[in-house]
């Protein structure tokens, strides 16, 4: 039997084709044996590609106006946006017109382009990772919609892990939720600190030895400084002060209460891009990466695992 279990986690990679693809690559790179995404695996923007006629290209990134001259611009410009978590979409001025005035339909082919992206990762993971004997556990974060819970469980390899107790290997078991107290945002997955400790407490109650148990729970406890986030407007924009940017913890009570009261051995949390770090609560190792899926550059953490107990563990940027 083999004693030693090597874990790569990441978290918070929002759509990012090159962080997934180095996601994939971990196992390899890093000699891991087990593979865990913690959530937020969606995008958030969407740039049309508009034809104008006359050889007259537009991409509308965020406000700004790009011209695009020639066939390869446009489909780099769709790689660097995939890259970096964005959508693109190729668009008529009567499409792009319709989808500038009506909410519905932004909405409907923003569902559509992120369907089709999660069936793209399904099938580079399948087609990558089949056969290895890797484990690789994908779950949805607070920031994703339902719909692609069943992209994610169509996979020969991705295992997703909501709201079960499951073996990583024959000492260690793993917990996992991707729904979080609730944000300004109102995402889909947010609930109430409540909601959110009945589904741990259910957990929990499954798992034979909380000490040799991985709390794989995206969102982190409540003032672990793994937490801190922007204070926000009404707007939603970021409150400023005369040094910049004012933080504060924004993490989950309920998560916090259950690391507390079942002292497992690992918190593996994301949520917060800015938090990057590790704390201790209890006995217990807690760890954000953090996440520069903008950048292209995957955050992670590499946990060495000896008869259930961790090693050593390392951050890692690539």
């Amino acid at each position: 039997m083999d004693t030693n279990t090597c874990i790569f986690f990441a978290t918070d990679i929002h759509a990012s084709t090159r962080c997934f693809k180095k996601f994939v690559n971990a196992a390899k790179y890093y000699k891991a044996d087990v593979l865990v995404l913690g959530g937020d695996v969606t995008g958030k923007a969407m740039i049309p590609i508009v034809y104008w006629g006359s050889g007259r290209t537009i991409a509308y990134d965020s406000g700004q106006e790009v011209q695009l001259d020639t066939e390869a611009e446009i489909t780099a410009l769709e790689s660097k946006a995939a890259d970096a978590g964005s959508y693109t979409h190729r668009c008529s001025p009567e499409e792009f017109e319709l989808l500038r005035g009506d909410k519905k339909c932004r909405t409907a082919l923003f569902s559509t382009l992120m369907r089709e992206r999660m069936r793209a990762w399904v099938d580079l993971a399948d087609d990558r990772l089949s056969g290895t004997g890797i484990r690789v556990f994908f779950n949805a974060g607070n920031d994703d919609g339902f719909e692609i819970d069943e992209i994610i469980d169509s996979s020969r390899v991705l295992q997703r892990p909501e709201g079960r107790c499951l073996e990583i290997d024959a000492f260690c078991t793993m917990i996992s939720t991707g729904f979080t107290n609730l944000t300004p945002f109102r995402c889909p997955r947010d609930v109430s600190e409540v909601e959110l400790e009945r589904k741990i407490a259910d957990m929990a109650a499954e798992v034979p030895d909380a000490s040799r148990c991985i709390f794989n729970l995206h969102c982190p406890p409540y003032q672990s400084q793994l937490d801190n986030a922007p204070k926000l407007q009404d707007d939603l924009q970021p409150r400023m002060t005369a040094f910049g940017i004012d933080y504060a913890p924004a993490g989950s009570t309920a998560v916090r209460k259950a690391i507390e009261v079942h002292q497992p051995l690992l918190g593996l949390h994301g949520h917060f891009h800015e938090s990057k770090g590790v704390a201790h609560i209890g006995r217990t190792l807690c760890i954000n990466p953090g996440s520069e899926y903008h950048e292209g550059v995957l955050r992670g953490a590499l946990v060495q695992l000896t008869r259930g107990v961790i090693k050593n563990y390392t951050l890692t940027c690539g």
